[in-house]
């Protein structure tokens, strides 16, 4: 399938879900994190070294070099959090993250960039990153913003399905009955334990089927976000979400930057959204574009928020 079939379907993606949506990937993130935190902070022994094992895992070095930042000093820091999924077989950028932690505002500060929708300099990031991957997707980000990113996650949303299991399963609505990969889907109430199911329920059932699979998508996002608000659930299946950590994500931050959280940002968890307005494009009704003056405002407003 060529980048511009590809490209295609991530507007298509995006176009067909609403911004609250889109930011389940960092809730996930957060919640997990605030739970390595929390536990960090309460228990030692074979919970401590499964903790280090898991970070251990999912540590890979950024992208691109990135500026340091000491969290040990209490710094305010940024981190790219990009989500990749498969789409006909090659793998798309469907959502783009960064967030500002400030253990002085005692807030994390996220901004959500459409990666569909045109930017001022005439590109998307999605564009970017089928031609030069995440590297270049995180220096544009720099670029639009104007700071400098010093941390990085990776997401990968097709292998939501481990978490979904670690925490022992979830329920969704699901729209249209179908059947994928021998498992079958009844329209109404379904709950999926095993990742081998949440797998069939990603699937990409035909070419005309790009939006309601990505749909399916985030309703389990959205379940799982909503299950990792229980520390009951968190507790009693810390061993299976340490375990799936690092098949989800893979991040720069080491076990002495989560140490350093746990001891300097552990009210840094607070989550505030900034928007970027996009607008259609006269002419092109599937085409949506982001304007300098709307991306200014929030740029101002996300500065800010490192200060």
């Amino acid at each position: 399938m060529v980048k511009s079939r590809v490209a295609e379907n991530g507007r298509q993606i995006k176009r067909g879900n609403k911004k609250k949506k889109k930011r389940k990937g960092i809730k996930i993130f957060l919640f997990v994190l605030l739970f390595f935190i929390i536990i960090l902070g309460a228990v030692g022994g074979k919970v401590y070294f499964d903790l280090k094992t898991a970070v251990t895992k999912a540590y890979v070095n950024p992208p691109t070099q990135m500026t340091s930042v000491s969290l040990k000093k209490k710094e305010a820091f940024t981190t790219a959090i990009l989500g990749i999924s498969k789409i006909d077989g090659k793998d798309v950028l469907v959502s783009a993250n960064l967030a500002a932690t400030n253990p002085r505002l005692q807030q994390t500060t996220v901004i959500n960039l459409s990666t569909s929708a045109i930017l001022p300099d005439k590109q998307t990031l999605l564009t970017v990153y089928n031609s030069k991957g995440e590297a270049a997707v995180i220096k544009e980000m720099e670029k639009l913003l104007q700071v400098k990113i010093n941390k990085f996650v990776g997401m990968n949303f097709d292998q939501m399905g481990e978490l979904v299991q670690a925490i022992g399963g979830v329920s969704i609505q699901n729209a249209n009955e179908f059947t994928a990969q021998g498992f079958k889907f009844p329209q109404g109430t379904v709950v999926l334990n095993k990742a081998e199911e949440v797998a069939a329920y990603f699937t990409l059932l035909n070419a005309g089927d790009t939006k309601k699979a990505f749909a399916r998508q985030q309703e389990v996002v959205m379940a799982v976000v909503s299950k990792l608000k229980s520390p009951r659930v968190l507790i009693r299946h810390y061993g299976q979400i340490l375990t799936a950590f690092p098949k989800v994500f893979k991040t720069s931050f080491n076990f002495g930057n989560v140490k350093a959280l746990a001891l300097n940002y552990n009210g840094a968890i607070r989550i505030k959204k900034i928007n970027v307005r996009s607008s259609k494009v006269a002419g092109q009704s599937e085409v949506t574009a982001i304007s300098q003056s709307n991306l200014d405002l929030a740029k101002i407003q996300f500065q800010e928020s490192l200060k």
